[in-house]
């Protein structure tokens, strides 16, 4: 409603201008600046003018209040959406912030339980050297054992090969033949006793 008041006032003052241009070129009667024509012109073109301002008023108004209307609805729209997106990306960033102290909390722990199962681990390989070790020791005294036993039967087989050879060189040296005939004559009556009996 003010619009409409403010354009009839600048009409009415257009208007008195005009007729206060023309009449001041009219009373000297010569025409040296602004012809009558040329402020009818000027009265026409502000009457058109005005006309269009009020046409545009009354028909375009409401389209283009709409228009700004909308446009700051989506500005305001668009506004809260990056406030929403703002709080969003905040609450991520806490929660990959808490992520990132967890995980330093898991690697420390992953650290710790390599460390452990490592030592475990070093453990077992020790306590299966020790055993292994001990059944290596254990294997090797039964080889030896054998071996003393093998070697001890060896001996008692050399020595007893040799101490009848000797055994024997010296019954061939001392013995006489009626020595010889005494020893079988034993010999024979023993096999008799045995073959008897």
């Amino acid at each position: 409603m003010k619009l409409i008041k403010k354009i009839g006032l600048v009409f009415i003052i257009v208007l008195f201008l005009s007729i206060g241009l023309l009449w001041a070129a009219g009373a000297g009667g010569e025409h040296h600046g602004v012809t009558s024509s040329q402020i009818r012109n000027l009265i026409w073109w502000t009457v058109n003018f005005l006309l269009l301002l009020v046409i545009l008023y009354k028909f375009g108004r409401q389209p283009f209040l709409n228009l700004f209307k909308t446009r700051q609805e989506n500005i305001v729209n668009q506004y809260n959406q990056l406030l929403e997106k703002k709080k969003e990306a905040e609450a991520k960033y806490i929660e990959l912030q808490e992520k990132i102290k967890n995980l330093e909390k898991e690697a420390q722990e992953v650290y710790q339980n390599y460390v452990e199962q490592g030592m475990k681990e070093k453990e077992r390989i020790i306590a299966e050297a020790h055993a292994q070790a001990e059944r290596i020791k254990q294997q090797a005294e039964l080889y030896i054992a054998q071996e003393i036993s093998k070697a001890k039967a060896s001996l008692r087989e050399e020595i007893a090969e040799l101490s009848l050879a000797l055994a024997e060189e010296l019954l061939k040296k001392n013995i006489t033949p009626e020595d010889q005939k005494k020893i079988l004559k034993t010999f024979i009556n023993e096999i008799k006793g045995r073959v008897l009996h």
